[in-house]
């Protein structure tokens, strides 16, 4: 071998090392892995072959790719991740060695699809995260082996809701979280979910609905406790039994929506739920009985609405800790809200009314009873430094809603030249 061969090897040898991730093993079991300089090949050798390895960490590593024999021998690895990497393709057959496998994190990827098969061999997967990716198809199949799995996130992909199989995840019926959030999925099957058994969280935030969807509302979801369906195009709740399955919700979140019209009766199946969030939405009118005897809501957020009447009888018989109705177009409550709360079961706690037009008598007489209360409020913005409310020389509370326009106007005018 020449002089210059032997300088050539040497270089190349030094750029590999250079371009290879620094890894670090803890308590003999932990492997923990920092990028080098280069985008990296994963090849036999980093991580592989150490039967004690429990965990490997290999986030952000700059790995665009891995080749076979990468996980071998690694008989006892039960966590890996590999999120935030440059990884486009997983080749059939590259994951089958750690068959104990539990937790997989593929997140921030550039994933456009699996081979499948891909999961045939490390059945024990509970945990696969998804999210960040390009995934534009998942086949009918690949997630069959893997009938143990209980957490999935898909969220910010690009999976167009009518073309999910409803028969994708038939084998894994144990899921208990799924997150389809920031991907499309208007037109999604019917029964896409209908082999879920222990549901608990459904995540379909940004995900273009223009209704609530049917898949999220089937009888064999009575075990989900959160469903999510904030920032959507959903203009309306006015089917009386559109969640009369869901008797099992705890949280109902339908924030940054476009919600008008709301029945009064949509709630009442939902007995368990503790809190709903209803804020940054078109909401002109509660309906008189919208949260009426619900056993257990303790929270209500209806911030960012165009709430102008707030009918007391549409809380009486609920545990209500927390209100929130900031930012809409109240002028005044009815009397002693605070105490009428209390007096048909409410324990308020925490309510923040600001800003809203109100007509200065009127928050006078609210801001006396809250510190009477002990009612916790946002006190920091009753400083005197700017408007809160508008009075004219008669200073008593008009409680009709006659008087609303006027003081909304006026509250608006008042906003206005204050920003001048």
């Amino acid at each position: 071998m020449s002089a210059l061969q032997k300088i050539l090897i040497i270089a190349l040898s030094i750029l590999l090392t250079e371009a290879a991730p620094e890894c670090k093993t803890f308590t003999d079991k932990d492997v923990v892995c920092t990028a080098g300089n280069e985008d990296y090949q994963l090849v036999r050798g980093l991580v592989s072959d150490n039967t004690r390895t429990t965990g490997i960490t290999l986030k952000a590593c700059r790995i665009y790719d891995i080749e076979y024999e990468s996980f071998n021998d690694l008989t006892s690895l039960k966590y890996l991740d590999l999120s935030q990497n440059k990884i486009s393709k997983l080749k059939l057959g590259v994951i089958d060695e750690p068959k104990q496998l539990t937790y997989l994190n593929l997140s921030y990827n550039m994933l456009t699809d699996f081979p499948l098969g891909l999961f045939d061999q490390t059945t024990n997967i509970d945990s696969l995260d998804l999210k960040g990716n390009k995934i534009n198809k998942l086949e009918l199949g690949i997630f069959d082996p893997l009938k143990k799995l209980k957490f999935v996130d898909l969220s910010s992909n690009a999976l167009q809701g009518k073309d999910i199989s409803p028969y994708l995840f038939d084998q894994s019926p144990h899921i208990t979280f799924m997150d389809f959030s920031r991907n499309d999925m208007t037109d999604a099957p019917e029964n896409l979910l209908h082999a879920f058994q222990e549901l608990e969280v459904l995540n379909l935030d940004r995900t273009f609905l223009k209704e609530v969807p049917l898949f999220a509302t089937k009888s064999n979801l009575r075990t989900m406790k959160q469903l999510i369906l904030s920032t959507n195009q959903i203009s309306s709740l006015d089917n009386a039994a559109m969640f009369v399955n869901l008797d099992g919700l705890q949280i109902l979140d339908l924030s940054y929506n476009i919600i008008e019209r709301i029945n009064g009766d949509v709630l009442s199946p939902l007995k368990n739920l503790q809190k709903i969030v209803l804020r940054n939405n078109k909401i002109k009118t509660i309906p008189d009985n919208l949260f009426k005897n619900m056993p257990k809501l303790f929270a209500i957020q209806l911030l960012g609405n165009q709430i102008e009447d707030v009918p007391i009888n549409a809380f009486r018989g609920s545990p209500l800790k927390y209100l929130n109705l900031s930012h809409n177009k109240i002028t005044y409550l009815v009397d002693n809200f605070c105490l009428e709360l209390q007096n048909t079961g409410g324990r308020l706690k925490k309510f923040l009314f600001e800003p809203n037009p109100w007509q200065c008598a009127c928050l006078n007489d609210l801001l006396k009873e809250v510190k009477r209360m002990g009612i916790e409020y946002n006190s920091e913005k009753y400083n005197g430094k700017t408007p809160v409310c508008v009075t004219t020389n008669e200073f008593n509370c008009k409680r009709h809603q006659t008087f609303n326009e006027f003081y909304v106007d006026l509250y608006n005018d008042v906003a206005k030249t204050s920003k001048k």
